[in-house]
């Protein structure tokens, strides 16, 4: 299990439009070396570093230490598996890496639409950090969330760290479209309520939107290609509901 502190105000980002000559980048959302900068600066600011340590419960015993290679980390794209888009993932978050007595954390930061890198969520252990390290040099770290499969995708291909499969993104998109075509935003699926903000089954963790039911193995859209556009001061408390990750 993993614990984790969100405080974020959030919307979906609406569909984008198509365009008719797609783009080498397999992805949305490239990051820059600036932008790892911004995300960096955002994340060991003194009061987020604060909160690392209190969120990790050394404060008093361990100086809080924020920084260091961060991961961008990109999600599966509901447009991807609509077949409306090539880019297989949106990107999520950039994580910057956090120890603390010997405990490690994830700080998530975000990119507004203005540009501005903030943080959105602080998340116990290195689970970004350890699946980054897997994959070969120049490839993207990709998540399917409704099932928490983590992938390498490079170039045209893309390959799971859990299985090791690797396969084109042409046959990697048949496969997510079989999964989750009828569970799309809109859907009747969706309509009836039960396609975003659940539970992984494989993990327990919740969505930001804070409806998780654990073991429910469902499509949680709704936490896809989100931005934060108003985040509140860092919460400097511990009290938010834990959960582990592994």
């Amino acid at each position: 299990m993993r614990k984790i502190l969100t405080t974020l105000a959030l919307t979906a980002i609406g569909v984008l439009s198509l365009s008719s000559h797609a783009g080498a980048d397999p992805v949305e959302g490239t990051v820059t070396a600036a932008d790892s900068a911004k995300a960096q600066a955002a994340a060991s600011a003194p009061d987020v570093t604060a909160t690392v340590g209190k969120f990790l419960g050394t404060t008093g015993f361990a100086a809080p230490q924020v920084g260091g290679s961060s991961v961008a980390v990109y999600e599966l794209s509901p447009d991807f598996v609509s077949g409306r888009s090539p880019k297989v993932g949106r990107l999520a978050y950039v994580a910057v890496p956090a120890t603390a007595g010997g405990a490690t954390a994830s700080v998530w930061t975000v990119r507004s639409p203005s540009g501005a890198w903030t943080v959105a969520n602080i998340a116990a252990g290195d689970l970004e950090f350890r699946n980054a390290g897997k994959i070969p040099a120049g490839a993207l770290l990709l998540r399917e969330p409704q099932t928490n499969t983590w992938y390498a995708v490079t170039g045209n291909a893309i390959r799971s760290l859990t299985t090791g499969k690797s396969q084109t993104l042409a046959q990697y998109q048949r496969d997510v479209a079989t999964r989750y075509a009828d569970k799309l935003p809109g859907s009747a699926y969706d309509r009836s309520g039960l396609a975003g903000g659940f539970a992984s089954p494989s993990t327990g963790t919740v969505s930001p939107t804070g409806t998780g039911t654990p073991g429910s193995a469902t499509a949680p859209w709704a936490v896809l290609g989100i931005l934060v556009l108003g985040v509140a001061a860092v919460v400097l408390t511990t009290t938010a509901p834990a959960l582990r990750r592994r």
